[in-house]
Parts: C-alpha cells; sequence; structure tokens
C-alpha cells in the first residue's frame, strides 16, 4: 500500500482489522505512539455464514503523531490479520458513504467474503468486500460489492479484474453506482419526515421497506448498493415490470434511516417512494385495521398480516409515501385482489425452476433460486 501520495492529515484509516479488535484494542495500541483523540471501527457489512474482517480510524492529536504510527505500525499483526494503515481521505464524521463501489458478478459458488477480499486487496485503499448471500439456503448469490475509498484504485480494480478468474469462473467487474447518472440527490431536509416519526410509524420487529415508482432500468444492484449506505441488506425482491420493490435490511432503525434519506431520491430518472412494508418472517400482529364500511385489507402493513406468493406484504400506507393506489378515491375496489380491480403491487408465484437474473452496466447473469 502507497502511504507517500496521500496529503498527510491527523487521522489514519486503519484496515484489515480482526474482528476482536475492539476500539479500546486500537486506541491503546496506537496509543503508545502518540495522543489519540478518538478511535472508530467500522463493523463490515456481512451476509452468509463467513466472517470476515473490519476497518476503522484513528485520529491523533497532532499530525507528527498519526505519521509515526502510519511508518511504524502498517503490516502490525494483530490477532491473525496483519493491518493495512493509509492517510484518511474522507471527513471522519463521514466514513461510510463516500465509498467508490465496484460491482463483481458471476461469482464462482465457493467464492466467499475472505476469497473477495483477497483478490481485491492489491489495490490500494480497498475497505470492504462481502458476496450477496440467500438468507434460506445460505448459498452465494453469485454476485457482491467491492469498496475503496479512492476512485483510482476502484478504476484500477475494473480495468485489471474484469474478464479474470475467480476460482473456477471469469468474474464481471463495473462500477455499482453511475455516479451523477443512475442516482442524484433526494429533495432537501425540510421536506422528508423526521426520523422519529418514521421509527414509529411501525413496530421494531419491522425491517422490510417498500420501494415503489422504479424505473424499469433500476435493477436489484442499484437498490441494493443504495441501501447498502444505511445499513446490510438482507434481502431485496424486485418487480421490475410492476415498478416496485421491497428491501429488507438488518434493524428497524437502518430501514427508517433509509426511508428518510432515500424518499424522493431520483433513480434513472424516477423519484423514489418509499414506506414500511412487511415480510413473512416477521411475526403477524394480533388485530387488524378495518378500513371503511367494515371491508378489511389484507395486504396492507396496517392491517392484518397478508402475504404474497413470495412472502413479502404490501406497503403501509404513510404520509411520505404519498402511493395514489392508497389514497385515490374508491381505492379499496382496485386494492382488493379479488374485486377485479389492479392491485399497485403484487407478485407472482417462484416456479421451482425460476433463476435471479441481475444485470448491470452489461455485467450480468442469473443464479437459479
Amino acid at each position: 500500500m502507497s502511504n507517500d501520495t496521500a496529503p498527510p492529515s491527523s487521522t489514519i484509516y486503519a484496515g484489515n482489522l480482526d474482528q476482536r479488535v475492539t476500539d479500546t484494542m486500537l486506541h491503546d495500541l496506537f496509543a503508545t505512539l502518540g495522543q489519540v483523540n478518538n478511535v472508530k471501527i467500522i463493523t463490515s457489512r456481512r451476509q452468509g455464514l463467513n466472517a470476515g474482517v473490519n476497518y476503522g480510524f484513528v485520529d491523533f492529536a497532532d499530525a507528527g503523531a498519526a505519521e509515526r504510527a502510519l511508518n511504524e505500525m502498517n503490516g502490525h499483526k494483530f490477532f491473525d490479520h496483519e493491518i493495512k494503515l493509509n492517510w484518511a481521505q474522507q471527513s471522519k464524521q463521514d466514513t461510510g458513504s463516500e465509498h467508490f463501489h465496484v460491482f463483481v458478478g458471476d461469482l464462482a459458488r465457493e467464492i466467499n467474503d475472505d476469497m473477495l477480499a483477497s483478490a481485491f486487496s492489491n489495490f490500494g485503499t480497498m475497505t470492504e468486500a462481502h458476496v450477496i448471500w440467500d438468507n434460506v439456503s445460505g448459498n452465494s448469490k453469485g454476485y457482491g460489492f467491492v469498496a475503496f475509498r479512492d476512485k483510482t484504485d476502484a478504476e484500477q480494480a475494473i480495468a485489471t479484474m474484469n474478464g479474470e478468474y475467480l476460482g473456477s469462473r471469469p468474474i464481471r467487474c463495473n462500477w455499482a453506482t453511475q455516479k451523477g447518472q443512475m442516482a442524484t440527490p433526494p429533495p432537501l431536509p425540510g421536506q422528508r419526515l423526521p426520523f422519529q416519526t418514521v421509527v414509529n410509524q411501525a413496530p421494531s420487529h419491522v425491517t422490510n421497506v417498500y420501494v415503489g415508482n422504479l424505473s424499469p432500468d433500476t435493477t436489484e444492484t442499484d437498490l441494493t448498493c443504495l441501501f447498502e449506505q444505511h445499513g446490510t441488506v438482507q434481502e431485496v425482491k424486485l418487480q421490475s415490470d410492476r415498478g416496485y420493490a421491497f428491501v429488507k435490511l438488518d434493524t428497524h432503525a437502518n430501514a427508517a434511516s433509509a426511508i428518510v434519506k432515500l424518499q424522493g431520491m431520483m433513480v434513472n430518472g424516477r423519484g423514489l417512494k418509499l414506506s414500511w412494508g412487511k415480510s413473512r418472517s416477521q411475526q403477524q400482529q394480533p388485530g387488524g385495521h378495518v378500513m371503511g364500511g367494515g371491508h378489511h385489507h389484507p395486504h396492507l402493513y396496517a392491517g392484518r398480516a397478508g402475504y404474497n406468493a413470495r412472502g413479502f406484504g404490501h406497503p403501509m400506507p404513510s404520509a411520505e409515501s404519498a402511493l395514489a393506489d392508497v389514497t385515490a378515491p374508491n381505492s379499496l375496489a382496485s386494492l382488493d385482489p379479488h374485486a377485479g380491480g389492479t392491485l399497485a403491487a403484487t407478485s407472482t408465484p417462484v416456479s421451482n425452476n425460476q433463476e435471479e437474473v441481475y444485470e448491470y452496466n452489461g455485467s450480468s447473469g442469473s443464479i437459479p433460486i
């Protein structure tokens, strides 16, 4: 890893950290070289059964101490891993949002998180790599993401690794997001509901987010990369022909954060509409909500839990989502699948031979479900 090209600062990046390393341990290690103001370890966003490595940032009281640490501790073995150090080139308050993500497709089934990280570890500022796993089977879905702090390193990784063999198959590499093209910033904060309001709209066990108004060009990869900035994405169910998806995150708070921060974001020319959804794995709650004239709607989150063939319920109406199908006059008829109308968010049964297909910027493949 090259250290002489980055501008000196008082904060250094520490990568390849064993998952047993805590903030206190890292603080004590570097405190021998100078006064440490702050230490922050970023827990690696992992899925599946394979544990990986973490990374973090160490802020010193002065740049001299940071430079000594960089020179003396780079490659130091801590537990079973050699620490990789470099200058932190971003604000430590923004350690999770300014990375450049590379999509890696056509992964062989045997490739796990550590193998993917090892394959890309020579490209300077790589901070994490993870394979997307199927939560039910525990198997790889055949693609993953690698994050870099420097765009140049990400570009080099794409140019070098695209078409190279990793395990038994050649991989395909491309940008996970097209910055400035795929997504543009969401509305100003004043136009969003407060975080606490969104958190309170659904019980704490709910982690599923409904994403509506999607362009047909939006892929599962696009959604995964967007939501990974707010938590660990456990599952994405995309109905591209119907313009909606369900994204399941790891915690209720992270899901709420995604709803607040991604609400209205322009993705492939359309503003996202987000609200709470519900999955089969999240426990059904007793009681029901009757909507007008005693008619009970089985698919909205606010009512008694009802699920489609793929195990995902339909969106709960909220002030933020402004779903026309929910708020329009005579919406009950259009929402009732037995009334002959059009259900705004329906899903089709899964056949035993169905394949999950991904495609992004020329990278494509299919994984049997």
